[in-house]
């Protein structure tokens, strides 16, 4: 039985009982009003969830009543019955705050599955809520979101190294935050605040260190400073040209960053292991030695997708604020996909992806419509099937037709090319293996 409480406002007393008897059939509570005010009246009385109401209603006097419940009861979704079949009306009405429009003749089965999407929408409000809570508390530190093992772990090893001032070395893939790791670093060595010099090491030329080129931060100095303080950031230290590693190497001795100075410290980013540039000769293995006191690897986020609920709600919060649209949240199955998909792009590829989608989004509850189709498609791949040791051919081949199928939305054309057989060929092994429409519809 549903707790949630549904209040119906309609001036229509066959169309009060027809939706109030359905809706109490299924364990609703029901509240039916004839008018606006009492309606109202109602909101202020009763913890309403859902508000199903006729669209003249809605509509009167320049929706003042619709404005009213948005502005007064922010959290009840608004749905609203009516005749209209323009899609634009329907589009503007959504615009204004409602969840859902139902055309009439309004079905049992259009009614319920309406409602139910409600529901759940209320529920993922109440999920996004706690979520928030604990995104702002535990969560995040220093702009890194992350509730997983090993990020909890990359945040303790930042407040350790933080403490002294040997050379830190970030290597992991490319977007997976070295730079923002790189930074909490610098942050929390130097509390009262130093520069943060960033060295971009491709296509550096010889003589770069002279020219002063190399230095980028908020005001960028006009030449290189007589006694450095701060942080030292080289990037993808893993591209720095052989020729200029030497130079480096007697820079960084002649000025003995990382000897026990207050003032300065050397933190260098790579997106491959050094030690096998080292083993070929492609990387000076002193200046390896002196960038790799301490090692701090930033694991890929397929490796780490428990987290991917916490950032996608963060960089909504970044996005939302950035382009001015307003975005609830993403719904159950949207996350899904996204939490299946490998992102080899890792963090930085996971934030364009959602920027996309919200951009490109009418509603403001992300759906799975809303993921690119490259995203669903990378996602269907990286599915696993149970194919167990013993079973049969015939076993092993049903299972994965069925799941092909499935990932496909049993689009039949799409499943045959991603097994690489025929589509006649693939019609006979559906009936072959008796994969009716109840075998589809099981979890």
């Amino acid at each position: 039985m549903s707790l949630c409480k549904v209040l119906i406002v309609s001036e229509d007393p066959l169309l009060q009982g027809k939706i109030a008897d359905i809706l109490r059939d299924e364990g609703y509570y029901v509240v039916v009003v004839r008018d606006r005010n009492l309606a109202l009246n109602c909101l202020e009385r009763e913890e309403i969830n859902i508000v199903l109401a006729e669209e003249e209603i809605l509509a009167k006097e320049g929706f003042q009543f619709l404005r009213s419940v948005r502005e007064r009861f922010s959290e009840v979704v608004v749905l609203a019955v009516g005749s209209s079949d323009n899609s634009f009306y329907v589009r503007s009405l959504l615009n204004k705050g409602i969840y859902d429009y139902l055309s009439r003749p309004l079905t049992p089965l259009r009614l319920l599955s309406t409602i139910k999407r409600a529901e759940e929408h209320l529920n993922l409000l109440a999920e996004n809520k706690d979520l928030k809570k604990r995104i702002g508390t535990r969560f995040s530190f220093a702009g890194i979101t992350g509730v997983s093992e090993k990020m909890q772990r990359i945040f303790d090893l930042v407040l350790q190294v933080a403490q002294v001032r040997r050379p830190v070395l970030i290597f992991g893939e490319q977007g997976t935050g070295k730079e923002l790791v790189a930074r909490a670093i610098h942050q929390y060595s130097f509390p009262e605040g130093r520069p943060f010099f960033k060295i971009l090491c491709p296509g550096l030329t010889s003589g770069f260190l002279k020219r002063g080129e190399w230095l980028k931060r908020e005001e960028t100095p006009k030449k290189v400073p007589d006694e450095f303080q701060g942080t030292l950031f080289f990037e993808d230290v893993h591209l720095l040209p052989f020729p200029v590693q030497a130079e480096v190497v007697d820079f960084l001795e002649e000025h003995r960053f990382g000897g026990g100075s207050k003032d300065f410290r050397i933190i260098a980013s790579s997106e491959s292991p050094l030690d096998e540039k080292v083993a070929t000769g492609r990387f000076r293995s002193d200046l390896y030695y002196f960038l790799s006191a301490v090692k701090i690897e930033i694991p890929p986020l397929r490796e780490r997708k428990e987290d991917i609920p916490f950032l996608i709600e963060h960089f909504l919060r970044e996005i939302a604020q950035e382009t001015g649209k307003e975005v609830i949240s993403i719904d159950k199955e949207a996350l899904q996909v996204l939490m299946e998909y490998d992102w080899p792009g890792n963090v930085i590829e996971l934030r364009n992806v959602l920027e996309g989608m919200v951009i490109l989004s009418q509603n403001q509850i992300l759906t799975a419509k809303d993921v690119p189709a490259q995203i669903r498609k990378g996602a269907n791949f990286g599915k696993i099937v149970p194919v167990r040791v013993g079973m049969t051919l015939e076993e092993a081949e049903k299972i994965l037709i069925l799941e092909t199928l499935r990932a496909n939305r049993f689009n039949k054309s799409k499943t045959a090319q991603m097994l690489g057989i025929g589509l006649r060929t693939l019609y006979r092994k559906i009936e072959q293996y008796d994969l009716s429409v109840n075998e589809f519809s099981k979890k």
